[in-house]
């Protein structure tokens, strides 16, 4: 996939305009589970993430809600934006 190009995927929060990648919640708490074990696995990886991951980290970063969402649209994301994942089960 190109940067210029909208992930089939992405979704748009309906309260602060932000393009997110959606998630499923298992799908997030598979993530989150996969990650604390390695966090956990090394004193060392500690220094590098020294709270546990938690689903409020998929949240929408832009205003912090559980949207609600949209599928996204051209134009909604500028052109090499980092994009986020958030938990969406469906986009209105």
């Amino acid at each position: 996939m190109r940067e210029t190009e909208i992930p089939d995927d992405a979704v748009t929060c309906l309260r602060c305009g932000r393009v997110s990648v959606a998630v499923t919640k298992a799908a997030a708490e598979a993530h989150i589970e996969r990650h604390n074990r390695l966090r956990e696995s090394s004193p060392d990886n500690l220094r590098w993430w020294p709270t546990p991951a938690t689903l409020d980290g998929y949240r929408c970063l832009g205003c912090g809600t559980w949207g609600p969402y949209r599928k996204a649209l051209p134009g909604d994301c500028p052109v090499g934006a980092t994009i986020n994942t958030v938990v969406c089960e469906h986009a209105e």
